[in-house]
């Protein structure tokens, strides 16, 4: 399975993309459950990353709260440039 890109998404919209990539999305923090409205901000693994299937994907999401919170930095660099299906462009 491919990990699609969920960073730019809200939440509902990523949980679909998830189920039809066959993932399973989660919380950046674990002791934090997921909003259930805002925009993906971040995903550990990055998009385009070849995973299991049911594999957990964390995001971390911004929900446009003011501030304060918003659970642990996810620590992956930024996907490079990649083609549709969501894998890496040849360099």
């Amino acid at each position: 399975m491919l990990v699609p890109a969920l960073i730019g998404l809200e939440v509902s919209e990523a949980h679909e993309l998830a189920f039809e990539a066959r993932i399973v999305v989660v919380s950046a923090d674990p002791d934090v459950p997921l909003p259930v409205s805002g925009t993906v901000i971040a995903q550990a693994p990055s998009a385009g990353t070849r995973v299991a299937p049911a594999h957990p994907v964390a995001i971390a999401v911004e929900t446009g709260g003011g501030g304060g919170g918003g659970g642990r930095k996810l620590t992956t660099p930024p996907p490079g440039p990649r083609d549709p299906s969501g894998s890496k462009t040849p360099a």
